[in-house]
């Protein structure tokens, strides 16, 4: 039951970055996956520090909006 819930909850996840733009999960796939600092992140992205950073929190808030819906067709 437990490994079946988390599967389920581990496609939502994927699905969502899926339908999220590339860059969106490029930032996210940095500084959550590859464990990158903000400033390493906007070096490997070419963006500024400020720019990084945005972009993150845009990103984290289009993922919660993503997941909100993917979970919600389920």
């Amino acid at each position: 039951s437990d490994f079946l819930l988390r599967e389920e909850r581990k496609q939502q996840v994927l699905q969502g970055l899926a339908e999220m733009e590339e860059i969106d999960r490029e930032v996210l796939i940095l500084r959550h996956f590859e464990l990158l600092s903000n400033d390493e992140t906007a070096m490997i992205l070419g963006l500024t520090r400020t720019a990084a950073s945005n972009r993150y929190i845009r990103s984290l808030q289009r993922l919660e909006a993503v997941l909100s819906e993917v979970m919600g067709r389920t």
